[in-house]
């Protein structure tokens, strides 16, 4: 696996990054939220425990035809302002070695990775279960930081309780009602979600029940027009619906889109934080005219990332070809 550290001559400029983030900082909203406590059930080998913090690391995919100057300013962007962090890219061979090694006490879900044909797919599941392995923040390539480290992006009361931090997409000015959905162009876990571990058996069941529905003997055979929508498949509409189910279930109760609807700050369900839409996605919401339940008028935090929508997975082949 390559990994790829922090050019040696940033000082001036990580300075600078740091002193606007500090005051980009201030804007950011904070409220409270939800809180209750419990444990994660799920348990891999030499697990590091749920009590540290999410590992100052971040994950890419390298897709066939590598990286351009393009991609390399919006990843370096975010070592920029995170001088602390590594990072480490991933390559479909490395990606696939990496499964194999850490996921070799699950023979069926190994199996299933190294056979799946459709390259959005594979790289969806990969950005689960590396999480779920390690943790650290995974980024997609087309993702470039804004002025707030990431150190800041967990607001201070929920630090010792946040274990999966996601951002909603298009959520606030919609005249209509809709589906709900959480980015996972940028996702935070510690090692061990519970939570992931419901996303990750939720997308190998939906697997086997499109084979089965097909007649397919090998998930080789898969085709896009077998999986329908990615994003309900593997995608961000995924990840929320099975991080809901398992909140529902770890909690006793129903935990639906109402709980995480119209977020106007940072909201804290259990273990999962879960970051308003200005966050990760400014651009997918619209506040203009929107107030605080008193009346007065809401102006949104600075936003963390910002996502460039190269969509190099959206052709008939699901994903970037050579």
């Amino acid at each position: 696996m390559l990994l790829i550290k922090q050019f040696p001559s940033f000082g001036f400029r990580v300075l600078t990054a740091l002193i606007i983030g500090a005051a980009c900082f201030a804007l950011y909203f904070h409220r409270a939220a939800i809180v209750i406590a419990a444990d994660s059930h799920w348990k891999l080998p030499n697990k590091t425990p749920s009590t540290f913090s999410i590992p100052k690391k971040i994950w890419y995919k390298l897709g066939p035809r590598g990286m351009g100057p393009e991609i390399l300013n919006w990843t370096d962007s975010c070592l920029l302002k995170n001088p602390t962090f590594t990072r480490e890219f991933l390559t479909d061979t490395s990606a696939d070695q990496y499964v194999k090694t850490h996921f070799s006490h699950l023979p069926d879900l190994v199996e299933t990775y190294l056979s799946l044909p459709i390259p959005i797919l594979k790289a969806d599941l990969l950005r689960y279960l590396l999480l779920l392995a390690e943790g650290g923040i995974w980024n997609d390539l087309d993702v470039s930081c804004e002025n707030i480290s990431i150190h800041e992006w967990i607001p201070e009361q929920f630090r010792l309780d946040a274990k999966l931090v996601v951002g909603l997409e298009f959520d606030v000015g919609y005249d209509h009602d809709f589906p709900r959905q959480f980015a996972t162009w940028t996702v935070l876990a510690r090692p061990g979600s519970r939570h992931l571990q419901t996303v990750v058996d939720d997308i190998l069941n939906e697997i086997k029940a499109t084979k089965h529905m097909y007649n397919l003997t090998s998930t080789s055979e898969l085709s896009l027009g077998m999986v329908g929508d990615v994003v309900d498949y593997t995608g961000p509409r995924r990840l929320a619906v099975s991080v809901l189910k398992s909140l529902s279930e770890q909690l006793g109760e129903i935990v639906n889109e109402r709980n995480v609807s119209r977020l106007l700050s940072p909201k804290l369900i259990e273990d999962v934080l879960i970051l308003p839409g200005y966050a990760f996605a400014l651009s997918a919401n619209k506040y203009d005219g929107v107030k605080w339940p008193n009346g007065t008028d809401f102006v949104h935090g600075s936003p963390l990332v910002t996502h460039h929508y190269a969509g190099s997975w959206k052709n008939s082949n699901g994903g970037e070809i050579v």
